[in-house]
């Protein structure tokens, strides 16, 4: 396997060559996936959950060519981009999702999605948009309820293919802007108790609306805010060995601005060092034991099948840190933090003799570095004591940002709340004992004291 290389194109930033690298190989797999799994999926005889229907991979493999086609003056991705292309688009417009146009249009956008991703890269179909266009004139073309993050996936499908019709940028986004005000990205998230649904919706509503930096629409609030909330989702989901998440959160940075912060440097840092150890970003789902029981080409398709979607997002990521201005810092750079910051809030989380991945790239840096991310190990450290509902350590936690000028993050005022509320009830509760008394004792004081600064939710929305 070759390893990747580290020497910068442009002082400070990550090596342009390694984002191609990684961004070929994506696409290398992508092709193998197609040739393997877009006819009929994929079928696990011992494990259903793992089962993906044929639908999913070939819209997954469209989307990863669009967004690598704004690397395609790139030859290596324009022959690897045309060579998949060419294969997917019988899968894309096969008698199957030709016959569901007819038959389901208030589903016509799920059946055409490929389609308009080949379409706006120049692999267009007239038939299939007489088809689409018949559909969509349906008196039920509408007629299908959805969450508001798939709402933005529909009103993205039918930009796009407006766009790939006219040639030009369509003219207003009003809608998209409109939808994405009712999608995650407007509201403050539970950064304490979020889901894997609630961080997909958050990264899939900032594709759709920033079209993976393509044509981007206006976002509903601030950048700033918004990268507060991912560095939180970041933390969790790396500290969970989840690098599926993580790469879509890590996709925050380069889909909405040229900077990244220390926190979403040292993730992309660490995706790559596991990429590099494994041959690609697994997943938990991937299992070693379980490849080796299979042979030939039934152990291709396993490890395709619950490894793919992984490798399209740092595919993803590459492609959107490929263009000009905005790949990663190759180190984390450093910050204003207090010296020493990182090694008082690491107590909290070695306290817990949890093993983590991260921490062999995070022993890699030097003192400032780790210093500039004490807020991400506070975001691990504060997600953990919540897990674990072990609250006394949380408010010494809280107490510890503070000192360290680290509590006026979007979670630690969060946790501020959670604790100010388990306050109020352990007073009213008739059985105040249910709290340790390090948590309930003098937080009311400590908040009125203003020693805990907390992101105020009504000004965030006025300012957005």
């Amino acid at each position: 396997m070759r390893k990747p290389t580290h020497r910068q194109a442009e002082p400070g930033t990550w090596n342009q060559h390694d984002l191609l690298r990684r961004l070929c190989h994506a696409l290398d797999i992508a092709k193998l996936t197609v040739d393997h799994l877009a006819a009929n999926g994929y079928t696990d005889a011992l494990d259903p959950s793992k089962n993906i229907r044929p639908e999913k991979i070939i819209s997954e493999t469209a989307v990863l060519l669009l967004a690598a086609s704004s690397a395609i003056s790139q030859k290596e991705v324009a022959s690897r981009i045309h060579a998949i292309a060419e294969r997917l688009m019988p899968h894309a417009r096969s008698e199957c999702a030709k016959i569901g146009l007819c038959l389901e249009p208030s589903v016509a956008w799920d059946y055409a999605l490929p389609h308009v991703c080949l379409s706006r890269i120049g692999y267009g179909d007239p038939v299939f948009d007489e088809l689409l266009r018949l559909s969509l004139q349906a008196q039920s073309h509408a007629g299908r309820e959805r969450l508001p993050h798939r709402m933005l996936e529909q009103e993205w499908a039918a930009m796009g293919w407006a766009q790939s019709k006219c040639g030009v940028k369509q003219a207003s986004r009003a809608d998209a802007l409109r939808l994405a005000r009712l999608s995650a990205l407007h509201r403050p998230m539970d950064l304490l108790a979020s889901t894997r649904d609630d961080l997909y919706a958050f990264t899939h509503a900032l594709m759709y609306v920033t079209d993976f930096n393509l044509n981007p629409a206006p976002l509903p609030r601030p950048r700033a805010l918004l990268l507060a909330e991912a560095e939180t989702l970041l933390a969790w989901c790396l500290d969970t060995q989840d690098y599926d998440l993580s790469g879509e959160v890590l996709l925050s940075w380069p889909m909405t601005g040229r900077t990244w912060s220390p926190a979403a440097a040292f993730a992309f840092r660490v995706l790559a060092h596991v990429e590099d150890q494994a041959g690609f970003l697994p997943t938990p789902s991937t299992r070693v034991d379980e490849a080796k029981a299979r042979t030939g080409v039934e152990r291709t398709q396993y490890l395709l099948a619950t490894a793919y979607h992984t490798v399209y997002v740092m595919g993803l990521l590459c492609a959107m840190s490929l263009q000009p201005g905005f790949a990663p810092p190759a180190i984390p750079p450093v910050s204003d933090k207090k010296p020493g910051s990182a090694k008082r809030i690491l107590k909290f989380i070695e306290a817990d003799g949890k093993p983590t991945h991260w921490r062999d790239e995070f022993d890699r840096l030097a003192a400032p570095q780790t210093d500039a991310l004490a807020g991400f190990l506070l975001h691990i450290a504060l997600r953990r004591k919540t897990a674990s509902r072990d609250l006394g350590k949380l408010y010494d936690l809280l107490k510890v940002a503070h000192d360290l000028e680290l509590a006026d993050s979007p979670a630690a005022s969060q946790a501020a709340e959670l604790l100010e509320r388990l306050a109020a009830y352990s007073r009213i509760s008739a059985n105040p004992q249910c709290l340790p008394s390090e948590a309930a004792s003098g937080v009311n004081e400590t908040l009125s004291a203003s020693s805990l600064v907390r992101c105020d939710t009504e000004s965030q929305r006025a300012t957005a």
